[in-house]
């Protein structure tokens, strides 16, 4: 077995602190290397001279359009150091060499191929340091008839199959909030590191891992794959509600007096809780009929289950709950469902999470000094709660070329007239 001190040594807390990473990721892969500096590496960001494109991804700090003021490039930069060097060029390639002797991990997003052709490939990098481990995050593969085609996160959700199941069922697929693709993506891809990591240290040897987008969508439906190996059924979009076998099990998402509530299977007026829920309604005057014999043989006759509904009375259930739930405030709901075991939740705002007395309790928003700012801002704190190794955010997402004087006059030990040269000469 390879002991920890056998690779490099970081001075930094979280358990990946005595290793190094050096990331070549797009926005494609950005998270992957935030995640490995969050549990302590030493991230290297190396952007061409200039910056890297994501920089300019919107949106920006008070609407200045700024590759210093991207908050996309804040939030999946942070905890990394960041330099500039051309790979394109001899001399940078032979500089980014160095650079991987003296490092652990290389994350890329760059088309198959492309590192090969120039000199940069698994190959080429398990040559100068064995134990390597590179990782390649790409929309199809290293491999594939797919393997040389372009992709976008709209296209890794279109082609992993999450956008059939997002939206309303009588409209066309839709594209999940935010990136989700790319965030599968990075994770899948961080989980395959940390694997190749685990052999390495009872081997010493690395080894290539090769991370496709459209797998990583795809693998992130489980449960709807599960559905069609078990029931023979595809879930179809369901849009407010929960969509089986072609019958809809109801609104899920009703306004309430201060916001928006999540109300399950038509809130537990069927199901276990049945009679609870009517009760519950009842209490505040708003079980209207609901109460009435045909309703009560109904609710009855359900034992546990949803039974099919007509239209007419699926409606009418809908009515019923989003008249009671309008007059509420979402605190009161939930706390008065979760009471008779609805699983009734509040739908949080932005504004919400921040002021949310769970998350405030157990100290999850981290406050992130941005010096060039003279601010402080609020950022989503560590992921998981390590309690030997903790995770943190040491470091606000790194400036261009920031560190290039800590990584090429320190860590490679370059001269000042090198260092000079190559700046002049657009290599660093």
């Amino acid at each position: 077995m390879v002991s920890a001190d056998s690779f490099t040594r970081i001075d930094a807390p979280g358990p990946l602190a005595p290793f190094r990473v050096l990331d070549l990721t797009n926005e494609l892969g950005q998270l992957s290397g935030r995640l490995l500096g969050d549990l302590g590496a030493d991230v290297i960001k190396v952007e061409p001279p200039g910056g890297d494109p994501s920089r300019w991804i919107t949106p920006f700090y008070n609407d200045e359009s700024d590759p210093e003021r991207s908050l996309h490039w804040w939030m999946f930069n942070a905890n990394k150091r960041g330099i500039t060097c051309n790979i394109a060029d001899e001399e940078g390639r032979a500089l980014f060499l160095r650079l991987v002797e003296l490092a652990d991990f290389v994350v890329d997003t760059a088309p198959p191929g492309m590192l090969d052709q120039l000199g940069l490939g698994y190959d080429d990098l398990s040559a100068v340091n064995p134990a390597i481990v590179h990782t390649s995050i790409t929309p199809f593969g290293q491999s594939g008839p797919y393997a040389n085609w372009r992709g976008s996160d709209l296209i890794g959700a279109a082609m992993g199959g999450q956008m059939y199941l997002n939206g309303d069922p009588e409209r066309e697929p839709l594209r999940p909030t935010v990136s989700q693709a790319y965030a599968q993506a990075s994770l899948q891809a961080t989980v395959g590191t940390m694997i190749a990591h685990f052999h390495r240290t009872r081997t010493g040897q690395g080894q290539h891992v090769d991370q496709s987008l459209q797998e990583a969508a795809t693998y992130a439906l489980d449960n709807a794959m599960a559905t069609w190996d078990l029931r023979e059924v595809n879930i179809p979009r369901p849009g407010n509600g929960r969509n089986i076998g072609g019958y809809k099990f109801g609104r899920y998402i009703y306004p309430a007096a201060d916001g928006h509530m999540s109300a399950m299977s038509y809130g537990g007026l069927f199901g276990l809780t049945a009679r609870q829920t009517i009760d519950w309604l009842a209490s505040h005057d708003a079980a209207q009929d609901l109460v009435e014999p045909g309703w009560v043989a109904k609710l009855d006759a359900s034992q546990g289950v949803i039974p099919p509904l007509s239209p007419e009375d699926g409606q009418h259930l809908a009515d019923v709950l989003a008249a009671f739930i309008a007059q509420h405030p979402r605190d009161l709901l939930m706390r008065e469902a979760q009471a008779i075991r609805n699983g009734w939740a509040p739908v949080n705002t932005p504004k919400d999470l921040l002021e949310n007395e769970q998350l405030i309790a157990r100290e999850y928003w981290t406050d992130v000094r941005h010096e060039e700012l003279d601010r402080t801002f609020t950022y989503p704190g560590p992921w998981a709660k390590l309690s030997e190794t903790p995770i943190t955010i040491r470091r606000r997402a790194p400036r261009i070329g920031e560190h290039n004087d800590e990584v090429f006059l320190g860590l490679l030990n370059l001269s000042a007239e090198q260092f000079a040269a190559h700046s002049g000469s657009g290599v660093i």
